[in-house]
């Protein structure tokens, strides 16, 4: 019988070369073998078939991966949003979402949904307990992306309305302000609780002290922040010592600041100094120090440490020069002393 091994040979080895020339030239070994020239082709070929299935698979991201309501009053709701996003090249569709967990509901997507790729949608997540508790939930995602589920944990309790504010500094100390002149300095009003406060008044007491702003009547969530400004507007000369009383829903209402300032002459000689703050949080105030000599036997000006980031020097005479220093004042001590500046009183 004769054998057809030779013209099978002939065509594969043709179009092994050829398809190896074309799709494998780098991956060909030297002088190869007809088992090694199909392995190539067999490895091409696979790659073939699935290159278009990898490309047309885009990727579902969610942020975040978890949302924490923290505790949330019973008979109110608290809400979050969750970013939806194909990060892949190519669209995808999500096919199905589903909620699992009491209290827990969330917006329509409009299931289902096709995301372009760079596509984003929000998903709303709301908490609202019924009864004391915490209470776990979850979001799966489905869709033909190339991770084909996804999910977001969910925690949250459930408990009794709890109204309180927190205050940054409960004192507040102006320095020296030039009679007929304003220094404002900024208190954070936090609320603490689980449900929003409203601010229903805020009475001042002492010479010169006051409030900028409309932050009576403001309401604040749970949470969340709000700033009031103080004032200090001396009109006359000398120190003066006030307070501040804050008046609203909360628990450990009314809330109360100190502040004192001191009124300096706008006629009489003096030094008005400004700097930059410190970048730390847990400054407290500012120490101002002066000297006759430059550079040594600096003493201080201010008794207390002064919040403001100005200082009026209303104790010095004509025709002197003065060298002055400033340090800030934290928890853990006094830090070193700025740059001298030099002032010359005419």
């Amino acid at each position: 019988m004769k054998s057809h091994r030779p013209v099978f040979r002939l065509i594969t080895n043709r179009f092994f070369k050829a398809f190896s020339e074309v799709f494998c030239v780098n991956l060909q070994p030297r002088n190869p073998t007809l088992g090694q020239k199909f392995h190539l082709v067999a490895f091409a070929l696979l790659a073939s078939c699935l290159a278009p299935a990898l490309a047309s698979a885009g990727t579902l991201s969610v942020t975040p991966t978890s949302a924490s309501f923290g505790t949330v009053a019973l008979g109110t709701k608290n809400s979050q949003a969750v970013l939806v996003k194909n990060t892949g090249i190519t669209s995808l569709t999500i096919s199905s979402v589903s909620l699992a967990g009491i209290g827990y509901s969330m917006s329509d997507l409009h299931i289902p949904r096709t995301l372009a790729a760079g596509e984003a949608t929000t998903l709303t997540v709301s908490f609202a307990p019924v009864v004391s508790g915490s209470f776990a939930g979850s979001i799966t995602f489905r869709s033909n992306a190339s991770n084909p589920t996804v999910g977001v944990s969910l925690a949250g309790a459930g408990g009794a309305a709890t109204r309180s504010l927190s205050l940054s500094t409960s004192t507040l100390s102006f320095g020296n302000e030039t009679v007929g002149n304003t220094s404002t300095l900024g208190v954070t009003v936090k609320n603490t609780g689980n449900s929003s406060v409203t601010i229903s008044q805020v009475t001042t007491s002492g010479g010169g002290f006051g409030i900028a702003g409309g932050f009576i009547g403001a309401t604040i969530a749970a949470g969340q922040s709000a700033t009031l400004n103080v004032v200090f507007s001396p009109q006359a000369t000398g120190t003066s010592s006030g307070k501040l009383t804050i008046s609203s829903n909360a628990t450990n209402s009314p809330n109360s600041i100190s502040a004192s300032g001191t009124g300096v002459s706008n006629t009489a000689h003096s030094v008005s100094l400004s700097w930059s703050g410190g970048s730390s949080s847990g400054i407290l105030g500012y120490y101002v120090y002066r000297s006759t000599v430059s550079g040594s036997a600096y003493l201080r000006v201010n008794l207390v440490p002064t919040a403001s980031t100005k200082f009026t020097d209303g104790t010095v005479a004509s025709g002197r020069t003065y060298y002055y220093v400033v340090t800030a004042v934290g928890g853990s001590g006094e830090s070193p002393r700025s740059n001298q500046i030099v002032a010359v009183v005419p």
